[in-house]
């Protein structure tokens, strides 16, 4: 991510302080990001976990031919 806000020219009425909300913006929406991100992964790694206990749970109930 870029560390600095780049301020189009048509926007040349923009304050600190609105840089600075500008700024407070971005990082909660990457904070937010970042977290779902963890969440999401974290829900994929226990669905590949429980399919796989239930492939193996599968393998052991079979009967063979």
């Amino acid at each position: 991510m870029k560390n600095e806000a780049i301020v189009p020219d048509h926007f040349p009425l923009l304050t600190e302080e609105d840089l600075k909300a500008v700024v407070s913006r971005r990082e909660k929406y990457s904070l937010k990001r970042d977290i779902q991100a963890a969440e999401d992964n974290q829900a994929i790694a226990r669905r590949l976990e429980k399919d796989k206990e239930d492939d193996a749970a599968t393998e052991t109930t079979s009967l063979p031919i």
